[in-house]
């Protein structure tokens, strides 16, 4: 019995000991030491130069400075994007429902319906004869439905360089995904903006005005944070999908033209500093 209260002290002896080198060493730690120590995303965040892009027609420059990528069962959740700063004054709701028509069950319940689909509207019946059965037939196959929304906040450095306007657009640059090598296309819609100017509306058209700015001069720049939405009614949002922004070139998409990896006028999301958590 002794022995093994013996043994017990030593034990706690010894974690005691490694309790206090460990106290000691983090008191001895260098700046540098808690530098090397910080996140990756804050030392991301501290090395990181963005790429200046140029919209379609030269009159505004943006930088991306860092981004969030929130699924839709968390916007609720999160306090970090004010609600009077998305487009319709309100934080969306987490469980987004739209009327969902699955034209595919459609297709495969209906031969002559299907033909017409699968031959690209030549054959199985006419276009008229299409609307027409879509008319009679869509209620049969209409139902509520989630639908699966991200919702990508961007934090950009905007300058105006100058075209004679000053008032300008800012809900201009694209994003898309790419899952491997497919293009799955462009999916934003714009619906967050943190430097709203109401008093440069016209008849207080929120909607109409919301993404609008108005520069003093050439060079001026601000600093603001842009969101859009991506639902997926016609994607599905994969996790393994790759997202890109800035602004894209024409592009074939049935011939898988497009090489996001190579152009100059897009950045992929990996690629810029992602927001530190709340």
């Amino acid at each position: 019995m002794k022995k093994k209260a013996v043994l017990i002290f030593i034990a706690l002896f010894v974690i005691a000991s490694a309790v206090g080198v460990m106290v000691i060493e983090k008191n001895r730690k260098t700046p540098l030491d808690r530098f090397l120590e910080t996140s990756e995303a804050t030392k991301q965040m501290e090395n990181y130069i963005p790429v200046k892009l140029l919209n379609n027609d030269g009159n505004v420059q943006y930088e991306f400075l860092s981004y969030d990528l929130i699924d839709d069962k968390d916007i609720e959740k999160q306090t970090k994007y004010k609600a009077e700063y998305f487009l319709d004054g309100k934080v969306p709701p987490s469980d987004y429902v739209v009327k969902w028509t699955d034209f595919d069950a459609m297709a495969r319940d209906y031969p002559k319906y299907n033909e017409y689909r699968e031959s690209n509207c030549t054959r199985g019946m006419t276009g008229d004869e299409a609307e027409a059965f879509e008319r009679e037939h869509v209620a049969e196959y209409t139902t509520d439905k989630h639908v699966k929304t991200k919702y990508l906040f961007v934090r950009c450095r905007i300058t105006y360089m100058g075209n004679g306007r000053k008032k300008e657009f800012l809900g201009l640059f694209d994003a898309f995904a790419m899952r491997g090598n497919d293009l799955i296309g462009p999916l934003e819609e714009f619906c967050y903006f943190d430097h709203p100017q109401p008093e440069i509306w016209d008849d207080n058209d929120r909607e109409g005005g919301f993404f609008w700015h108005r520069f003093e001069k050439v060079g001026d720049s601000i600093e603001c944070v842009l969101g859009c939405r991506f639902r997926g009614e016609y994607y599905d949002l994969s996790e393994e999908d790759k997202y890109y922004i800035g602004f894209q070139p024409a592009v074939n998409y049935d011939n898988d033209q497009f090489k996001p990896a190579f152009d100059k006028s897009f950045v992929a999301l990996n690629d810029i500093p992602k927001e530190e958590k709340e």
